[in-house]
């Protein structure tokens, strides 16, 4: 899984790396075409001619170019060049000694006749048949040069043509078919219904005269539509590196103002200027250079990142006739790469809380249980409030431990889910839960902090108490780091409509504007090294979660104020237990299975306590044995066990007796609460850790229903 992002990423930037050096060729070989066309060159000298260029810049080992004769209403070769012309230096062979096989006269026909391409990956000896075969094709491709005739390539071994290179290469048939147009129409040639006219302009790579948007003003060369399509930003320089034509992917990239840089140096397109200057001088001594993740900006200001590719535009005699520059934006690639990353982390975060949420509930359970039996025998009212604290640590750890569980899901908690809690009492909490830092840590440096309480009665936040003990909780430890020589704090809560408003004021150091506009910004700090940054970051998180707001205000020697707005919640009510409502005061048969054996001695004396007879074992076998052999009026049963499985239990439960009632206890959290589980023999969920009064309800209501 760890691995898979990695090979995705690599996949993607190998297929293009290999559709920017197909791009590469293409372009390389449309450049050296106008070198063909240099002169007055006839029919037969420009089809050899391109015939080399392809020859030699591309993986195919033959290539032939066939016109259309209407005299004698065939195709015939008009020129032609292989890989033994090449490498033997011998009179060109015109190339056409292949295409004494009749597979490919056949596929030469049939692709002019229908101006479609032919691709054939692997041609079966069978069909190799000629008495004058000099040269065996294996791959063939066969494209058509519009009305003017056929291109015939092929190699002698297996090659795989994709959907990119067959598109490129079709692209440039069409290309050969308009200049040979041209040739036919200076030399007095043309194919039937084609009508004459005056011969194009000569192609030109470099073109001064430009229209408003940047832009030649003459259209009709395709090597010029084939830059201004290209997907990549293409600059067109001259041998002193300035701006001479620039294509429409540029204009884009760039923006708006594109057309202000014909005649200026490409720097202006690089954030960091020098960086042109640097990939110029290395041209010096090498053909073409290139430079991956660089940040160009654009007209409005942006950054964006791209790989940058020089190269030099050369004569026969090597002098140097310009540069083609091109850019390819790497923006939407990053992204991608990184939500992958992300993807990842999140899923990899969820396996990790899951298997700690396990863990660490059972342990909170163990913690949560002594306390509560430890309260039943404790009349010390300072004792009791300790442990009570404690209580309400292990209720917030809970919380915590399942909102990690959540982060990964993309739904959140809605305000209907939510708890209402008296911020009151919440207020309290905090200030009793936070004494360590504000009395201890600052009286050992012989400081203290003093608190105000402005708190209204009554007032209900529809908020879970646990988040709003951790939002409150930060801004106190906020408040007391901006009293470094001790002072006030004030916490007020009062309701506004149909709203709660809680102010957490001091009167410290305060902040800048600077700094309060930065303030919820993750990782952000001023506290230096050992603060990570992300406590009012995730207040505000919470607090926003539930339909509320956060606002601060301060100054610099003034102080500061917190304010946080949230909706209001219906005042808590009194629950009475099920087992007292339904009567079920009664002693039952409970058998309780736990592989912890600390969690199952805590649940068997928790339910002894209520009078119930517990057989209690934290053997799965066992418990299968021990529902065969007697009959319990309630199962409660861990979900995950070394050999037998709380599923395993519950099946075994119903198929007794499907009457008899089975809760599952887990420790993973959330997860199967809300879902119904009745098919799988569950009858309630209760998630670790759980307060005794819980589990007597829980209890209570099961065995009102059997």
């Amino acid at each position: 899984m760890d691995c898979l992002p990695k090979g995705v990423i690599e996949m993607g930037l190998k297929r293009f790396e290999s559709l920017r050096e197909d791009m590469t060729q293409i372009l390389g070989m449309i450049q050296r075409f106008e070198e063909v066309l240099s002169g007055e060159q006839g029919l037969e000298s420009t089809c050899r001619g391109f015939a080399q260029v392809i020859i030699e810049e591309s993986s195919f080992e033959n290539c032939s170019i066939l016109v259309w004769d209407h005299k004698k209403g065939a195709l015939s070769t008009a020129g032609g060049f292989s890989l033994e012309d090449l490498l033997d230096e011998k009179p060109p062979s015109n190339g056409d000694g292949h295409l004494t096989c009749a597979l490919l006269e056949d596929l030469a026909e049939k692709t002019y006749s229908t101006q479609k391409a032919v691709f054939i990956e692997e041609v079966k000896d069978s069909f190799l048949v000629g008495t004058n075969l000099i040269f065996r094709p294996v791959s063939v491709a066969c494209l058509p040069l519009l009305e003017v005739g056929v291109m015939t390539l092929s190699t002698r071994h297996p090659t795989h043509f994709s959907t990119p290179f067959k598109r490129n290469w079709e692209i440039l048939s069409r290309l050969i078919g308009h200049i040979l147009l041209g040739v036919c129409h200076r030399g007095g040639l043309r194919s039937e219904g084609a009508v004459v006219q005056e011969p194009p302009p000569p192609i030109r790579l470099v073109e001064r005269t430009v229209s408003k948007d940047g832009f030649p003003l003459e259209r009709s060369s395709m090597l010029e539509r084939a830059i201004h399509l290209a997907p990549q930003g293409i600059c067109l320089l001259d041998p002193e590196g300035s701006v001479v034509q620039i294509n429409a992917s540029l204009q884009r990239l760039h923006g708006e103002s594109a057309t202000e840089i014909i005649g200026r140096s490409p720097a202006v397109l690089f954030q960091d200027s020098s960086i042109w200057g640097k990939i110029l001088k290395k041209m010096e001594g090498s053909e073409q250079e290139e430079l991956t993740d660089i940040s160009l900006i654009n007209c409005e200001g942006k950054v964006y990142l791209a790989d940058v590719h020089l190269v030099r535009l050369s004569d026969d005699q090597g002098a140097v006739n310009g540069y083609l520059l091109m850019i390819t934006d790497m923006t939407k690639k990053k992204a991608f790469a990184e939500k992958i990353l992300q993807t990842e982390k999140l899923v990899a975060l969820g396996t990790m809380a899951g298997g700690v949420a396990h863990d660490f509930n059972n342990l909170l359970m163990a913690v949560l249980g002594h306390i509560q039996l430890l309260l039943l025998h404790t009349t010390d009212g300072d004792v009791r409030s300790r442990l009570q604290n404690i209580e309400k640590a292990v209720h917030d750890g809970s919380h915590t431990i399942r909102r990690l569980q959540k982060f990964t899901e993309r739904d959140r908690e809605t305000r209907g889910a939510l708890n209402a809690v008296d911020v009151a009492e919440a207020v309290q909490d905090v200030v009793e839960l936070t004494r360590p830092k504000w009395k201890n840590g600052m009286e050992k440096y012989g400081h203290t902090v003093q608190f105000q309480m402005e708190l209204e009665t009554n007032c209900v936040a529809a908020i879970h108490a646990s988040d709003l003990r951790e939002v409150l909780t930060n801004l106190v430890f906020n408040a007391i780091d901006a009293l470094p020589e001790g002072g006030t704090i004030t916490l007020r809560c009062k309701s506004v409509k149909d709203s709660v408003v809680i102010e957490v004021a001091d009167n410290g150091i305060g902040m800048s504007k600077e700094v309060v506009s930065k303030i919820f910004d993750p990782y952000y700090t001023t506290k230096g090294v050992g603060n990570s940054g992300l406590g009012l970051s995730v207040s505000w998180s919470l607090v926003v979660r539930c339909g509320g707001e956060i606002q601060v205000k301060s100054k610099p020697g003034k102080g500061t104020v917190f304010i946080i707005t949230l909706p209001k919640g219906e005042t808590a009510r009194k629950v009475i237990s099920d087992s007292k409502r339904n009567g079920t005061d009664r002693s039952h048969r409970i058998l309780v299975l736990d592989d912890d054996q600390e969690i199952l001695g805590i649940l068997r004396d928790m339910i002894r306590l209520k009078g119930h007879k517990v057989t209690a074992t934290d053997d799965g076998k066992k418990a299968l044995e021990l529902i065969q052999e007697q009959d319990f009026d309630l199962v409660l049963t861990d979900l995950g066990m070394p050999e037998i499985s709380g599923w395993e239990v519950a099946r075994e439960v119903k198929s007794k007796n499907p009457q008899v009632p089975v809760i599952l206890i887990t420790g993973w959290g959330t997860q199967y609460e809300d879902e119904d589980l009745s098919d799988r023999g569950v009858d309630l969920v209760l998630s670790k850790p759980f307060s005794w009064e819980r589990l007597l309800d829980a209890i209570g209501k099961m065995l009102s229903l059997s």
